[in-house]
């Protein structure tokens, strides 16, 4: 009976580790398609990828994804196509690699989708204590520091906890003061609906 029970969890752990969210596209502009589960259909900000899956870059894409299991970092430009891994991607483009910080990859693997749409998969992150908002703020701090100009990653890590601990008020006055900002567009059209559905009428 033992050993059915624990074939049983073998199978469900190998069932829904199928499922999971291995990364996420937290930056693109261009043309990018995305080829998951039997079905292509083109890419959006804040996409949560699973391995096997297949982005399809066109001429002036850019496409930049973080992995949640390592804290890899990726940037891809230029037309191509790139396999989501477990760890990491493949392709015959080479990407630019960086290292984030585990605090802000744990965040960034609980950034919501759009409309509380998107797949249900597991994601499986480090088991940290739950941040307060001045840790958050440290972090948000130090990693706009040592990121690129047009980096939003350290917004899409305060946005989220924010969100997290219900600091409502906050991420509203980030979001006002990100209007009308070039290229911080999608975090704008991506969180506010979420910002606003969740705090307190």
């Amino acid at each position: 009976m033992r050993m059915i029970r624990g074939m049983a969890v073998t199978l469900l752990l190998g069932c829904t580790s199928a499922w999971a969210d291995v990364g996420m596209v937290t930056q693109m502009s261009g043309e990018v398609s995305v080829a998951a589960a039997g079905a292509t259909r083109a890419a959006v900000p804040f996409y949560k990828v699973s391995a096997g899956d297949k982005l399809t870059l066109g001429a002036n894409a850019r496409v930049q994804m973080v992995y949640f299991g390592n804290g890899r970092q990726e940037v891809w430009q230029g037309a191509g196509s790139v396999e989501v891994g477990s760890m990491e991607s493949k392709s015959a483009l080479t990407p630019r690699v960086s290292q984030l910080p585990p605090l802000v990859v744990n965040q960034l693997a609980k950034t919501p989708a759009a409309g509380r749409q998107g797949k249900a998969g597991m994601v499986r992150v480090r088991s940290l204590a739950r941040p307060d908002a001045a840790h958050i703020e440290k972090q948000y701090q130090e990693l706009k520091a040592t990121v690129a100009a047009d980096d939003l990653t350290p917004e899409v890590f305060l946005l989220t906890s924010l969100i997290e601990i219900r600091e409502y008020a906050r991420a509203k006055e980030l979001l006002a003061g990100f209007g009308g900002k070039p290229g911080y567009e999608s975090v704008v059209d991506h969180f506010s609906p979420i910002v606003a559905a969740d705090a307190p009428k």
